[in-house]
């Protein structure tokens, strides 16, 4: 019979005592490379750099894993392949079972995975069930791209304000997984859901022990919520020496290096998008019906709706802005988006990305003041 039993079908209740239950006894207090990161900033890790901006890996130093299909990071790669190599060899001189479906030998069940192509899942989604239940209904107050934008708008912050529009909101959201930052390995096919299989496939595994030695000496934690998963511990004194083979002599330099801030993508996705959806709803209704009133008659006319190309920037800089501020709860009163828009406008005539940079580094200015950070929790318990 198994200790921990949390599942997602058990009642609230039952799960929140079983959930906690694992959480306090499935680990002991000697596994520091035991990690929980679903707590404050650790909850992004890999997704936020130094200064709480989200990023994503840039693919040019993505690296396949042991000649397989898989990639992660560069020098992530290189230690799990020296961590596999000892893996391998302790297998090979009987050190370890080599019985165990999971930690006899690791196969990578999932590595890095596109955030971008997540993203764009996600908001392909959104914005089809924005153009059939919001746009198609109230075709009739649209006859511009402006008029389109006004009812995202409304619709975004009336009715959908919890779902991440822009892809930096993405990266900070629970939609965002682990594997889009290029550091983790998942190892064995096993959930997140099921307390029970976690502990019956990895934790009371007679290789288990061997394999959390590993992690450890190779610079690997071990993912609290989901044991079967290791992350590069980018602060080891370990994961050190694989960095410092490309020049990554400190952890800012790997996110300065090899990361790129999500931020500069958000304008041309949201773009995009918009633009996207707006044609494909001239498309559907190419013609706008107007009714009006003459001598005391109805007459109508008829107008035709056209596709567009090109897009206000200012506009749609301003929509970008106030999302972003819904995102993260409201940061910014109304005035004082209008001032971070003026400059932002400014600046993005002459470079969109510092502009984008700009807008970022506002937000960034209030990221350690709101619940669940780790200055908060520093804060509360200070008290």
């Amino acid at each position: 019979m198994t200790t921990f039993n949390g599942n997602n079908s058990s009642k609230v209740l039952r799960t929140a005592f079983e959930r906690a239950n694992y959480k306090l006894n499935a680990f002991s207090n000697q596994d520091d490379q035991v990690v929980d990161f679903h707590f404050a900033e650790k909850t992004f890790y890999g997704r936020v750099d130094r200064q709480l901006d989200p990023v994503v890996p840039k693919l040019e130093y993505l690296k396949y894993i042991d000649e397989g299909s898989s990639q992660v990071l560069n020098f992530v790669a290189d230690q799990f392949y020296e961590m596999n190599a000892r893996y391998r060899n302790a297998l090979n001189l009987n050190l370890i079972s080599n019985q165990d479906a999971h930690l006899s030998e690791l196969k990578i069940v999932k590595s890095w995975e596109s955030p971008t192509n997540a993203y764009k899942l996600m908001l392909d989604e959104l914005m089809n069930k924005f153009l059939e239940r919001e746009v198609i209904p109230n075709e009739k107050t649209i006859g511009s791209f402006a008029d389109f934008t006004a009812l995202f708008r409304s619709y975004y912050f009336n009715n959908d304000n919890a779902a991440k529009i822009t892809f930096s909101g993405f990266m900070k959201s629970k939609e965002s997984s682990i594997f889009h930052s290029g550091l983790a390995i998942q190892v064995a096919p096993v959930g997140f859901a099921d307390d029970a299989a976690k502990e019956l496939q990895i934790l009371n595994s007679d290789n288990y022990k061997f394999f959390k030695n590993m992690a450890r000496q190779f610079g690997f934690s071990i993912n609290l919520q989901n044991p079967s998963i290791i992350i590069s511990d980018l602060a080891h004194p370990v994961t050190t020496k694989f960095r410092e083979k490309y020049g990554l002599f400190n952890v800012s330099t790997v996110f300065d290096r090899q990361y790129e801030k999500s931020c500069i993508y958000d304008f041309d996705l949201l773009s995009q998008y918009l633009l996207s959806t707006y044609n494909s709803f001239v498309y559907l209704r190419p013609n706008l019906k107007k009714v009006y009133i003459c001598n005391s008659k109805t007459k109508s006319n008829i107008y035709k709706r056209n596709n567009i190309s090109n897009i206000d920037y200012s506009n749609i800089l301003l929509l970008y802005i106030n999302i972003r501020n819904m995102e993260e709860l409201f940061s910014f009163s109304d005035s004082e988006v209008v001032s971070i828009h003026k400059t932002s406008v400014r600046l993005f005539s002459a470079d969109p990305n510092k502009a984008l940079k700009y807008i970022e580094s506002q937000f960034r200015s209030r990221y350690n003041t709101k619940d669940g950070s780790l200055t908060y929790y520093k804060k509360k318990f200070q008290k």
